[in-house]
């Protein structure tokens, strides 16, 4: 429940709620989801304002990337967390997943599932979030599945890594 995660005077919660409730409206969305959404982000220490956009921004995502509420947060939050995108600017992660789904062969939420398994290792070899996503679709033109594509990645760009901390 987002009060216990969260410690908020009771107007402050009534506020929340509306607003919710009106981003529900808007977005086409259950609030119970909004709410559920903003508590998860709440428990990763989010402020409360904070939890309630980035939860928007994963309800934008997974109507766009045809996901349930829960793979589009952790996918939002494996991103924000590796590339070290503030919640002011990870509206600029759904809008780069659904640019690049709507014009090569990856869906969206293939970018996303693929980040969730590499985006540390290619933020620790210096990649930023478009050249990681550019790798993703290189390699998902050729494997067709999200998933091995971002094990792989996190894989190759590991040992990559383990190679040139133990050479250098």
């Amino acid at each position: 429940s987002l009060k216990k995660v969260t410690d908020e005077t009771a107007s402050t919660y009534k506020q929340f709620f509306e607003e919710s409730a009106k981003s529900a409206s808007k977005l086409n969305a259950k609030i119970t989801d909004l709410i559920n959404a903003s508590a998860n982000f709440a428990k990763l220490g989010y402020s409360l304002p904070d939890s309630q956009k980035l939860a928007e921004i994963a309800t934008i995502y997974a109507n766009v990337g045809e996901l349930d509420i829960s793979e589009a947060s952790s996918s939002i939050v494996s991103t924000m967390k590796a590339f070290k995108i503030g919640a002011d600017d990870a509206g600029r992660i759904v809008d780069s997943f659904n640019h690049i789904g709507n014009m090569e062969s990856i869906t969206s939420g293939g970018i996303g599932e693929a980040l969730q398994r590499s985006a540390s290792a290619l933020a620790e070899s210096n990649n930023g979030l478009s050249e990681s996503i550019g790798l993703i679709v290189g390699a998902n033109d050729v494997v067709q599945d999200p998933d091995v594509v971002g094990k792989y990645i996190a894989q190759v760009y590991s040992n990559v890594y383990s190679e040139s901390s133990y050479i250098g």
